[in-house]
């Protein structure tokens, strides 16, 4: 056996070794987005109360309501308060501007609670991720099935040569 035999010997070793882990990570990638995309699908009651309980946990965490975390939630989702404009009356404080389109006198100008508007808002994104992730997964699939086709090859020729 030459030097060029045995480089190339090497070097489809390598490649092989590389391809096959290649595939392993891929698989292991395809599994973990496959178990996320179920979850994703059998927990969305659970998803929406912990989407819930951000809106209401920030609501209890900021007590100054006016220019803090939640006054700045407000303004980005045009919503007022936990659940209704009626979590500053019951705490007796006036309504920011950000609860209002327009003047705060009249109720009609009244934004939505925030709960409502955050579940919406994160449950769209969640439904985009289980059909992004599906797809996902579909090519990862073909890559994974592309990878151990290339990797039998190798072998194959590795095996081939060999006498």
């Amino acid at each position: 056996m030459d030097c060029g035999t045995s480089m190339v010997k090497y070097i489809l070793f390598i490649f092989n070794t590389i391809v096959s882990s290649y595939a392993v990570f891929l698989l292991i990638l395809l599994i973990l987005q496959l178990t996320l995309v179920i979850l994703l699908f059998t927990n969305k009651e659970k998803f929406e109360n912990a989407m819930g309980n951000v809106i209401e946990n920030a609501w209890m965490a900021d007590t100054t309501h006016k220019d803090g975390v939640f006054d700045t939630i407000q303004k980005s989702l045009h919503c007022c308060g936990s659940s209704s404009a009626l979590d500053y009356v019951a705490k007796g404080e006036l309504l920011p501007s950000s609860c209002c389109s327009g003047s705060c006198l009249n109720p009609a100008n009244y934004y939505p609670g925030c709960r409502g508007k955050f579940i919406k808002l994160m449950t769209a994104g969640s439904e985009n991720a289980k059909y992004v992730g599906i797809g996902l997964i579909g090519v990862e699939l073909i890559g994974f099935i592309f990878a151990c086709c290339l990797a039998n090859n190798v072998r194959n020729y590795k095996r081939r040569n060999a006498y």
